[in-house]
């Protein structure tokens, strides 16, 4: 399907982000100018482990990247590139089912053996490409522009992701893109969110360094004891779907192997108001995981 790539992200004079400009993009160009370069560092890394001053001139898709730019202006303007943005959120709800033990629990899962990317990684999910509902091949510039929705790409991953609707992975037919909001789950979390129920906090960008691709990162926050009666399911990327207590989830944190975007979206959670306000924060940093 059509995506979205970042053309430019700017800040202002404190390092806030003010604005994220995008262009349109298909997947095989995300491929060939960004998710390449993880794999030209791994070739180079092969070959030498070393990390030289120079190492720059050593990776030439790297370099074409970066377009003679310092680092850091690299990442906030790609050259001649068109890395796919992504949209990630941690999903925290508090769960009810059980009255004598009422908790906060987030949800998680283990990325599946035969995907393309990051196999069996512990990943926070939903995650995925801010793509437009549609097909491949679409180009009409209204589609594109509908379809330049962060909240319905984020909210349309959280239906693939938690609970398997695969109707929503591609459009097979020519209904309305908006039908994304009219979706059981989604309409319910939107009905909670308007019911001051559910929160939905924009929370920065994470940027993988070794694809240079960037993550729009969200909190979502449930407490509604009916929310916590339909099953998470997960989705066909998915091995295992988890909802964990805050001990459990910096457990599998400090032990296992995690996507790194997820590890940048919970550092984002923890500092954020939200989960500050709610004493989450507090027990994620000192939760007794039995560690040293």
């Amino acid at each position: 399907m059509k995506g979205f790539a970042t053309k430019e992200i700017l800040l202002d004079e404190h390092g806030k982000i003010v604005a994220v400009h995008a262009q349109a993009t298909n997947y095989q160009q995300n491929l060939v100018t960004a998710h390449i370069l993880e794999w030209e560092l791994f070739k180079r890394y092969k070959k030498n482990a070393e990390i030289t001053d120079d190492i720059l001139s050593e990776l030439k898709l790297r370099s074409a990247y970066h377009g003679g730019q310092p680092p850091l202006q690299a990442v906030l303007k790609p050259c001649d590139a068109f890395p796919l943005i992504s949209v990630q959120a941690l999903v925290i709800y508090k769960d009810y089912k059980d009255p004598n033990s009422v908790m906060w629990k987030a949800i998680i899962a283990q990325r599946g053996e035969n995907v393309a990317i990051k196999p069996e990684l512990w990943q926070i999910q939903p995650a995925g490409g801010f793509e437009v509902y549609g097909h491949e091949d679409d180009d009409l510039d209204i589609q594109l522009r509908q379809g330049f929705d962060v909240r319905a790409a984020l909210f349309r991953e959280y239906a693939e992701e938690l609970y398997n609707v695969e109707e929503l992975s591609f459009r097979s037919d020519g209904r309305d893109s908006g039908s994304i909001l009219a979706e059981p789950h989604i309409s319910q979390l939107i009905t909670l969110i308007s019911d001051n129920k559910a929160s939905v906090d924009f929370l920065g960008i994470i940027t993988d360094l070794t694809i240079l691709r960037h993550e729009l990162s969200f909190l979502i926050v449930i407490d509604d004891p009916d929310y916590c009666r339909y099953p998470i399911i997960g989705s066909s990327e998915a091995k295992r779907m988890f909802s964990l207590n805050m001990t459990e989830l910096k457990t599998i944190f400090s032990n296992q192997n995690v996507h790194s975007s997820s590890a940048g979206l919970l550092q984002l959670a923890i500092e954020s108001d939200r989960l500050k306000s709610l004493g989450i924060s507090s027990s994620l940093e000192t939760a007794d995981d039995g560690m040293p």
